[in-house]
């Protein structure tokens, strides 16, 4: 039995990849994989990066552990304390309201920001989709203090927020959103992605909608503790690459609107340092 750790709540967005690829993964190990929700960001970070490094537990973590460790007493874990295997997964935030929100479109949210105070959420004080808003914030030249930020433990829960009024916006990606926005319960204003998704062909980038190049993506990949035993790495390494190549993998993810980008090994790990360096000059800045 393979233990695969998922720091994110049951039925969240990084759950959700995970059980899908585990599901894959030990059809080609010929070996159960059971998925482990260990609760809260940094908890679940540290459990995988503590495992014994034996091949026996996996875990998928995500771009925020390139962002918490530059955050004071969060914590220290870093891309150094894991061993990359591969990310199949990287999804852009956007910016989604109530369909009944004041704002038809990403410019008069903006401008509405410049004269009242909004309320987000989406994820932790230190997550992604925070930095994603507060980052579309600084460069549009508004004060971030427009912003107040409810914290969420998930991508979904700060879209429950949302629905229930005690948020106006959530930025996260639409497939998070999709079926609020299915409902007519939401609307995504804009995509903080180099290009419109596939799934929601109307709804423009965020260079598009305002003229702003502001794009945050968000990924999630599956890891072993540093040091991971060669030969383990090595059977995940191969197992994971046939996986990359596999249509009816690639056809699970476009029917939930997944967005895949996939980075094996080697190249994996350098992604994940260049995007750790890179929220360190934002985040200092």
């Amino acid at each position: 039995m393979i233990e695969l750790i998922v720091p994110y709540v049951q039925d969240g967005g990084t759950d959700t990849r995970a059980r899908l690829l585990a599901r894959f993964l030990q059809d080609r190990l010929n070996e159960p994989i059971l998925v482990v929700n260990r609760l809260g960001a940094v908890a679940g970070h540290a459990a995988i990066a503590a495992a014994a490094p034996d091949g026996r537990t996996l875990g998928m973590i995500t771009g925020e552990i390139g962002m918490m460790h530059w955050q004071d007493g969060v914590t220290d874990l870093a891309p150094a304390d894991y061993t990359a295997l591969a990310v199949p997964f990287v999804e852009a935030a956007a910016v989604i309201v109530r369909a009944d929100a004041p704002f038809g479109d990403l410019r008069g949210l903006l401008e509405s920001l410049r004269s009242r105070r909004l309320r987000g959420s989406g994820s932790p004080d230190f997550g992604i989709w925070k930095f994603a808003l507060m980052g579309l914030l600084d460069e549009a030249g508004i004060d971030r203090a427009q912003i107040e930020w409810t914290p969420s433990i998930s991508g979904e829960a700060g879209v429950e927020k949302l629905l229930a009024g005690a948020a106006d916006i959530a930025p996260v990606p639409m497939v998070e959103a999709r079926a609020a926005i299915a409902a007519g319960r939401a609307r995504a204003l804009a995509t903080m992605d180099d290009k419109r998704h596939p799934r929601f062909p109307d709804v423009p980038t965020v260079r598009e909608a305002v003229g702003i190049a502001w794009q945050v993506a968000h990924w999630r990949g599956l890891v072993g503790p540093a040091g991971l035993a060669e030969t383990a790495r090595h059977r995940y390494l191969e197992a994971l690459s046939e996986i990359a190549r596999d249509d009816a993998f690639a056809e699970a993810c476009r029917a939930i609107g997944f967005s895949l980008a996939w980075r094996i090994g080697d190249d994996f790990a350098r992604y994940m340092t260049e995007d750790d360096a890179q929220f360190g000059n934002i985040l200092r800045r």
